[in-house]
Order: C-alpha cells, then structure tokens, then sequence
C-alpha cells in the first residue's frame, strides 16, 4: 500500500524534475560511474562545480505547468478518488497529500 505511494512519488518527482526528490544525487551518480562506463550518467565538471545533467525524460518548466494545470481541472466521479485538484498547488508547482488509492488512481 505505501510502497505505490512510495513508486508515484519517486516516478512523479523524477519526470517534473522535483529539486531534492529525486534519487539520483551527484553521490549516486558518481557511484554509478565507477562500475559502468555510461557517458549519459557522467558528471558535467565546470571550472569551480560539479553538475549533474539533466534527464532526457525530465519536463521542461513549461510542460511541467501543463500537468499541473490539467490535474488542476481533472475530475473523478464521486467515490471514486479524491479530488486531486484540491492537492494542486499551482503557485509552488506542487502535490501535496496524496493518499496511497489516489496514486494508484493516478498511475
């Protein structure tokens, strides 16, 4: 029951780029590197910093407000799920409060 919410979150977070959600740290990144040699996972040196580049998958900021503004509209009959467009807040860009059905409902 929580280990769908658990997937939702860390699926959803990933593909809107959600800032300290996501699993794969530079940490992670750097592990990863030293077992496979995947020129895609690699570290982006700069001259003072260490970044991580983005994913393929990941939404743009424009496409993310798309989603946020769909689910904002959507609803479901009643009984049926909560009202997701209540979770919606348009301002942050963010979901807050989904239940364990809801995600399952959602995925």
């Amino acid at each position: 029951m929580h280990i769908e919410n658990n997937v939702f979150e860390n699926i959803f977070n990933t593909v809107m780029d959600m800032k300290n959600k996501i699993k794969g740290n530079i940490k992670a990144i750097m592990d990863i590197t030293s077992f496979f040699t995947i020129k895609i996972w690699g570290l982006v040196f700069d001259e003072s910093r260490v970044a991580k580049p983005k994913a393929s998958f990941a939404l743009e900021k424009n496409a993310q407000l798309l989603v946020y503004q769909w689910l904002k509209t959507l609803r479901f009959p009643d009984g049926h799920a909560l009202n997701i467009s209540s979770l919606v807040n348009l301002e942050e860009c963010r979901l807050y409060g989904m239940k364990s059905h809801d995600c399952h409902v959602f995925m």
